[in-house]
């Protein structure tokens, strides 16, 4: 590659590996502030092509860039989409033998990656590991950074301890992504990994507002409307959905109801077994399944299109949790609805929650005095307990409970929040967009504000071929399906076919690397 200035480099890359001639305006404003050397804050909507913001920079620098990413699943789905389209790239967790882990190490000292993905737990050990070898990341990219705040004080501690290790790494430029974070996250974002401490810190904020997803509540009286009104929504949909339950008997319950109900319906949660999670996957990338009844396990990470429902059987614990599994509809651009059963008291269960997760100071105190036994506890009790206990240090004098009472002060006013929106008749998007701190002016569709009525977008045929070209892809190497192009790229393929290898790859989003490697398969499944 012939030397260009940093900028020039960047749309090079952009072009070669990714098929776009130039980059998206917010994608421009996180790329330019990471050549100008500042760490950087990017919250980003669904489909502003995140992953690009950090990809495209990793192939500018001569150390290699580790990626800080929450689940196994979304590792791998990054890593065998990047290495799709010529990016090297690698994963070091659990899921990898000790041999394997090793070989990914040595290729990262050979300097032959240029992203190496790992999770919080797993940091300092691979961060120990590269200081040995005498490698040193240019980049520090944590994706889904919201879950800092969102699970680093009471559930994935490691996420509070990764300003520690970029210190060790010799504090390395950082970029934190994420599709929804409030003002108050964003504070929190920046504490805990220390941006700005070192250089310039940058924020790159985009809008909260999907104008193609209507928003509902519907309120019922008891267990038997509230499952009325989900059938409802259901055969009224007609099309690929998620419900999203709490616990996972309830998943099991649902989904033998949806199945004897003539649904085409199968649960998913962390209590199933690796191969029958496997299994509900494929059947759901492969358009075998019309519903997939899930706990928040099966959620981050999806890219699957042509998701056109997604219900709530009850309240969510927050708007964030709320709008990012709401989210997972529509990711294609087409129009989709997202609604949430509602009867009175539904926030009962994320308060009695909260119990669990923030367990009573005397009785806490009493336990780590040895005055109390802890063997009465649930076992869900006793965990916090240690987590507290590791947090709060009671061996060294008196135990200072203000930042516990605070962290469940905020639970308690984000169960609220989904109060408000369920049950009061103002506009559902201005409420949600508003608590992450944006206004906008009109609604596009919800049920207070009828602004839009429920159609499809598209031509029966171009669903057709949307549908055949995502059965195609599942499995090419993209556990989660449509990871090798993005949602709305698969789109535009299906409304306007390429006819050649050519066409395909002077597609914006495809180029000519994966048209090369993969035209066969989509040519083919355009075709009518």
């Amino acid at each position: 590659m012939p030397p260009l200035d940093a900028a020039a480099a960047a749309r090079e890359y952009l072009r070669r590996h990714f098929g776009y001639t130039d980059f998206r305006p917010l994608q421009t404003r996180v790329v330019s502030a990471l050549e100008s050397g500042a760490d950087v804050l990017a919250v980003l909507p669904t489909g502003a092509g995140k992953s690009i913001c950090f990809q495209v920079p990793a192939l500018l620098r001569r150390g290699p860039t580790l990626v800080i990413s929450p689940l196994i699943s979304l590792m791998q789905d990054q890593v065998a989409a990047a290495t799709a389209r010529g990016i090297p790239a690698a994963a070091v967790n659990s899921a990898l033998t000790e041999p394997e882990q090793r070989l990914v190490l040595q290729r990262v000292a050979q300097g032959a990656l240029r992203l190496v993905y790992t999770s919080p737990e797993r940091l300092p050990r691979l961060a120990a590991d590269l200081i040995r070898c005498g490698c040193r990341p240019s980049l520090l990219a944590v994706d889904e950074a919201h879950c800092i705040s969102e699970w680093g004080h009471d559930f994935r501690p490691a996420y509070r301890g990764l300003w520690r290790v970029r210190k060790e790494l010799g504090s390395p430029q950082v970029i934190a992504l994420t599709g929804s974070a409030t003002p108050a996250v964003r504070r929190d974002i920046v504490a805990a990994l220390h941006l700005g401490a070192a250089r310039p810190l940058q924020e790159v904020l985009g809008s909260f507002d999907r104008r193609n997803l209507w928003f509902g509540v519907a309120p019922v009286r008891n267990e038997k409307e509230r499952l009325s009104r989900l059938l409802e929504a259901l055969k009224r949909q007609d099309a690929l959905a998620i419900v999203y339950a709490p616990t996972r008997n309830l998943v099991e319950e649902l989904s033998r109801v949806l199945g004897h109900a003539g649904f085409r319906a199968a649960p998913y949660h962390a209590g199933l077994d690796a191969g029958a999670r496997r299994e509900v996957l494929r059947r759901f990338l492969e358009d075998e399944l019309g519903v997939v009844v899930a706990t928040c396990a099966f959620g981050m990470g999806i890219d699957k299109p042509n998701v056109r429902l997604v219900v709530h059987w009850t309240l969510p614990p927050t708007p964030e949790s709320y709008y990012q599994e709401a989210g997972r509809a529509g990711r294609d651009g087409a129009f989709s609805r997202c609604i949430l059963l509602y009867r009175s008291g539904d926030a009962t269960l994320p308060r009695r929650q909260l119990e669990v997760t923030f367990p009573e100071e005397e009785v806490a105190e009493a336990v780590w005095k040895g005055t109390a036994s802890a063997e009465r506890l649930p076992a869900n009790v006793r965990q916090s307990l240690d987590r507290l206990r590791h947090e709060l240090c009671p061996d060294r004098g008196r135990v200072d409970w203000s930042h516990v009472r605070r962290r469940r002060r905020q639970a308690e006013e984000r169960i609220a929040v989904m109060e408000r929106y369920a049950r009061e008749r103002r506009c559902r998007r201005k409420v949600l967009v508003g608590y992450f701190g944006e206004r906008i002016p009109r609604c596009s569709g919800c049920d207070v504000c009828a602004g839009r009525s429920p159609r499809e977008l598209g031509s029966p045929a171009a669903d057709r071929r949307l549908a055949r070209l995502l059965r195609a892809l599942a499995g090419k190497e993209a556990p989660w399906g449509g990871g090798l192009l993005e949602p709305e790229i698969l789109r535009q393929l299906a409304i306007d076919p390429p006819g050649t290898e050519d066409q395909l790859a002077r597609v914006e989003g495809v180029g000519t690397l994966l048209a090369r490697r993969m035209s066969g398969t989509i040519l083919t499944a355009l075709r009518e």
